[in-house]
C-alpha cells in the first residue's frame, strides 16, 4: 500500500487538482503501509483513478467548516472531485472536539454524508470510516437505505496510542454494487452509543467493472449458493434414476 504523501511538490498538484490528502493532525495516516485505508487504483475494489470522468470523490479529516456557519455541516477538508455538492452532517449532541474529529459525551451518534454528481451505469460506491474508542454500530451503516454490498474491518488496534492515551482504533470499508447510477448519494453510519470519535470518512463512487477483480473478491450471496447446491443435487438423482432405469 503506498503512501499518498510522496513530496510537497505532489501534495501541491493533487490541492490544485482539488485531490489533496489528508492532514492527519492527530490521526494516523490511514493510507500508510499496515493501516487500512485504499485509493481506487491501489484496492481490489477499485478499477478506476480519483478524478477519472464519471468518478465522484470526498474526504474528510477534521469537521471544522466556515462554508456551514452555525450548522453541524462540514464539507470535505482532504479533497473532492467530481461533485456537484458534497458534505458530511451530524446530530445535535455531536460536536467538533478539539482534535477535529466528531465526538458526543451523551448522545447516540448519526452522520450523514451525502455527495451528487454525474455518474453513470452500473456503479460501485465506497465508504471508508476511521472511528476511536466506541466502534461504530456497522448495522446502522447504509446507502440510500440500501445495506451494502460488502463490508469489512481493514485495521483494528485496541490500544492505539493517540494523544488522548490508549484508544481502540478502527478502520472499516464498506461498498455497494448498484445497476445504476443514482441521482445522488446518502450515507448514513453511527454509534450504537456515546463516546465514539469519527476520525476518518473517504468516499470514492465510480463505474464496476471486473478490471482487477474487485468483482471476484466479493462473496457470492448466500441465496446463490443454495441455488447452486439445489442445481447440483437435482442434476445427480437424474443421473442416478436414469442409470436405475
Amino acid at each position: 500500500m503506498k503512501h499518498l504523501h510522496q513530496s510537497t511538490l505532489i501534495a501541491s498538484l493533487l490541492a490544485v487538482s482539488g485531490i489533496a490528502n489528508a492532514d492527519y493532525t492527530n490521526n494516523p495516516d490511514p493510507y500508510a503501509a499496515g493501516y487500512g485505508f485504499d485509493t481506487p487504483s491501489e484496492a481490489a475494489w477499485g478499477g478506476w483513478d480519483r478524478g477519472d470522468t464519471g468518478t465522484l470523490y470526498a474526504e474528510w479529516d477534521t469537521f471544522v467548516d466556515s462554508s456551514y456557519p452555525g450548522t453541524r455541516t462540514a464539507a470535505p477538508d482532504v479533497g473532492s472531485a467530481g461533485t456537484s455538492n458534497a458534505n458530511l452532517a451530524w446530530n445535535s449532541g455531536t460536536f467538533v472536539a478539539g482534535s477535529g474529529n466528531l465526538y458526543s459525551f451523551s448522545v447516540v451518534e448519526n452522520f450523514v454524508a451525502s455527495l451528487s454528481g454525474s455518474t453513470s451505469g452500473a456503479t460501485r460506491a465506497v465508504l471508508q470510516f476511521e472511528t476511536w474508542g466506541v466502534e461504530a454500530n456497522y448495522s446502522s451503516i447504509l446507502l440510500n437505505g440500501e445495506a451494502p454490498t460488502y463490508t469489512a474491518q481493514t485495521y483494528y488496534d485496541p490500544a492505539y496510542d493517540s494523544s488522548f492515551g490508549a484508544v481502540a482504533l478502527v478502520q472499516y470499508l464498506a461498498f455497494w454494487d448498484l445497476p445504476t447510477a443514482a441521482a445522488s448519494y446518502q450515507f448514513t453510519f453511527g454509534s450504537a452509543e456515546p463516546s465514539l470519535s469519527l476520525g476518518q470518512v473517504a468516499i470514492d463512487i465510480g463505474p464496476l467493472t471486473t478490471s482487477g477483480g474487485p468483482i471476484s473478491n466479493v462473496p457470492l450471496p448466500a441465496a446463490v449458493w443454495m441455488f447452486g447446491t439445489g442445481l447440483m443435487s437435482l442434476l445427480y438423482a437424474n443421473r442416478r434414476n436414469s442409470l436405475a432405469a
